[in-house]
């Protein structure tokens, strides 16, 4: 079914439009979990956190209460057992979170006719007031009194029902007293675990709860009475199958604190656990938080919004329906006329009637924007044929230059007496870089390396013009410092553009294996003797080829012996730089030349040119060559 114009200018507003609002609907959401996600965490990190505080407070001073007492015996040593009730009173009267306190004798050492001596002050459960028992059980193989006198030091037990004393779930913090060195008893003061559970249960998780464990990970405080003492938490992940409320489990009992989402393992649907450690008793308190009940103000604003965005979305198509039938007339000629020009044609005109709304502005701005694309259409164009044609020139220069280079392999395939090749990757379509190589005489073969100040066009011209200058001065008779001296002279005389050339010349005798040589500037070749060595051919270094018409270029000379290789090079080697920046420099050259210089003069060449490439980490650097002559053996 084909819409008109009008239809679709509804469809083409309404549905971004909705789209828009759906996106917008769907950002603010997930922005509102994110958000009260968020509270949540720092919420319950800060309840969590206090809680654990407070609880950690309130043993701190317990253990703080018990290690006096201890410290009151040692130094008092109290006879009478109405000083030692009256210690414990005031125990109790200065810290109400203590149910109860015991001082504990060793055998014989307070009363000399009774093995035991144990009194014990605790609160009593119907009034809160003080009442004095007497321990009448073993209380010697007790942890609370057992702990301290093998450890020789304060210590909390865990939790256990103390059914000869106070008849409650308690934890004990012991600490031992001394006279003259001597173990004389151990002081408990004890923390009913029903209190803290009180305390917790008064905390508003919204549907969850609050709990305590042990280092070992056992409820010390659960809802679920029947969990105190009897599970743990890794009995509940093994029970659930829960690795990761195992994982809680370890972060728990190794002191962490921390916000994790489960999921409806602890109370039967998705939830938030946040745990911190009580330090002072080595315990971790979390707190389980239901997730929808995070999510129910996230999803009570996303229905409020929802609603005033349908409204407003009505509203809006609306208003849209009503002003597309006011104005589809003239943007037909528009869509009309946008039909032509997608389909290429750039002379098509809008009829412009002078209409100054923004239906005429836009008429108007249509025939310019058709008239500032064709325009543009055809300078594209031109400079794409200026540019093809310029690409095909470069080409052409590229051929050109290359032809000037030696190109046959192997290039004299009837001389038996050396091995010769030469390799170059251009760092532009045009090169700096040349090599060349001829015979001077019959068994005088002139030996080229040159590196050409700049790259592109202007280095490739001046290659040509340095290649074909020493071609010319390179006759029988002239030794190799007498040739660059005169190119040397040549080139600086027409050199209007400042520019330079390093460039190592020599003559190799290919019956005897001499090299004479000169160096204008270039870098020194090596030598890959039979002892598999590599050496650098030292030799006095001339200035710069084309600067100085005046300057003069000493000589040196070396041998090759059978199988030795002499390897000539460019700068682009030596300066090839990795992604970090480092240069591959002459060391690193020299190991890759002697990886190599024992195989065929193409192998080095080869070997040389990978070996760079796959240093540098772009091909924006300079460019490379490399040539390999290597003597016949005997």
């Amino acid at each position: 079914m084909r819409l008109s114009l009008r239809n679709k200018l509804i469809l083409a507003v309404c549905l971004p439009l909705v789209a828009v609002y759906l996106a917008v609907l769907v950002i603010d959401y997930r922005g509102s979990k994110a958000e009260a996600i968020a509270q949540m965490e720092l919420h319950l990190s800060a309840l969590t956190g206090k809680l654990a505080a407070d609880i950690d407070r309130e043993m701190a001073a317990a253990a703080q209460a018990a290690r006096s007492t201890a410290a009151a015996l040692t130094d008092l040593q109290p006879r009478g057992r109405e000083q030692i009730t009256s210690l414990q009173q005031a125990v109790l009267a200065t810290n109400s979170a203590i149910f109860g306190t015991g001082i504990a004798y060793e055998p014989g050492e307070f009363l000399a006719d009774r093995q035991r001596f144990a009194p014990y002050v605790h609160r009593d459960k119907r009034d809160g007031r003080p009442k004095s028992v007497e321990i009448n059980y073993d209380y010697v193989r007790w942890d609370w009194y057992l702990l301290p006198k093998l450890l020789g030091r304060p210590t909390w037990t865990d939790p256990y029902l103390d059914e000869g004393g106070g008849n409650v779930l308690m934890c004990t913090y012991a600490a031992p007293f001394y006279r003259q060195g001597k173990f004389q008893g151990a002081v408990g003061v004890d923390i009913a675990l029903s209190e803290i559970q009180r305390q917790l249960a008064r905390v508003n998780t919204r549907g969850g709860y609050c709990a305590l464990v042990s280092n070992t990970g056992t409820f010390v405080s659960h809802p679920n009475e029947a969990y105190i003492m009897g599970e743990s938490i890794f009995s509940l992940a093994e029970w659930h199958q829960s690795a990761k409320l195992d994982q809680i489990g370890h972060e728990m009992i190794a002191g962490q604190a921390g916000v994790r989402s489960l999921p409806d393992v602890l109370i039967g649907r998705p939830a938030w656990v946040v745990f911190a450690p009580v330090k002072s008793v080595q315990w971790s308190l979390y707190v389980v938080i239901p997730e929808d009940a995070v999510m129910a103000e996230v999803n009570q604003r996303l229905n409020r919004q929802a609603g005033l965005l349908l409204v407003g979305l009505v509203l809006i198509v609306a208003a849209i329906v009503m002003v597309s039938t006011w104005v589809s007339r003239p943007i037909g000629k528009l869509a009309a006329a946008a039909h032509l020009v997608a389909h290429g044609n750039l002379e098509v005109r809008v009829d412009d009637r002078g209409g100054r709304d923004e239906v005429g502005r836009f008429v108007t701005t249509f025939n310019q924007m058709v008239h500032d694309l064709k325009e543009s259409v055809e300078s594209r164009v031109r400079e794409t044929a200026a540019r093809e044609s310029m690409q095909r020139e470069l080409e052409i220069a590229r051929e050109i230059q290359t032809s000037l280079l030696p190109m046959a392999r192997p290039p004299f395939p009837h001389r038996r007496e050396f091995s010769l090749d030469a390799q170059t990757a251009p760092a532009k379509i045009m090169a700096g870089d040349f090599f060349d190589f001829w015979f001077v005489e019959e068994d005088v073969l002139a030996l080229v390396m040159a590196d050409v100040s700049g790259k592109g066009v202007p280095a490739a011209l001046f290659m040509a013009v340095g290649r074909t200058v020493l071609r010319n001065y390179s006759v029988p008779g002239q030794s190799p410092a007498q040739v660059l001296s005169v190119a040397n002279r040549v080139m600086a005389s027409q050199n209007e553009k400042n520019m330079f050339i390093t460039l190592f010349y020599g003559h190799y005798h290919v019956k005897t294996g001499e090299l004479v040589f000169a160096n204008g500037g270039h870098l020194p070749p090596y030598v890959g003797r039979r002892d598999g060595s590599l050496e650098t051919l030292d030799a006095p270094e001339g200035p710069l080829v084309g600067v100085l018409p005046d300057a003069e270029y000493g000589e040196s000379r070396t041998m090759l012996a059978p199988g030795e290789v002499l390897v000539l090079y460019t700068d682009g080697a030596t300066e090839a730089r990795n992604a970090e920046g480092a240069l591959m420099n002459d060391d690193g050259l020299q190991r890759v030349v002697a990886e190599c210089q024992t195989g065929s003069v193409e192998d080095v060449c080869r070997h040389v040119l990978d070996r760079v490439n796959a240093f540098r980490s772009s091909s924006e650097q300079d460019d490379v060559t490399v040539l390999a002559l290597r003597r016949a053996e005997a």
